[in-house]
């Protein structure tokens, strides 16, 4: 995943304390969106602190692989909170 800092920092800004001790977002979105194929990372209502769901976008880009720039990947770019 890359511009995870940024995923972080906006997903602590809205999940409850509770859930940011207990989930690793990044693995947590990963997973999740490796699953459903998608691109959109939902934090559904109980877990945030307005009980509104919140979603994060993400884009799905080629990039060279770091230990052999010769070959490249898809990773997960963060976008940003959708609104």
């Amino acid at each position: 995943m890359r511009n995870k800092e940024q995923f972080i920092k906006d997903f602590e800004a809205v999940a409850t304390p509770e859930i940011v001790k207990e989930v690793d977002p990044v693995e947590d979105a990963a997973h999740t969106m490796h699953h459903t194929r998608g691109t959109i990372y939902q934090l559904i209502a109980p877990f945030t602190k307005e009980n509104k769901p919140v979603s994060f976008k993400f884009e799905i880009k080629q990039r060279e692989k770091t230990d052999d720039p010769t070959e490249k990947i898809y990773d997960f770019y963060y976008v940003g909170m959708e609104e």
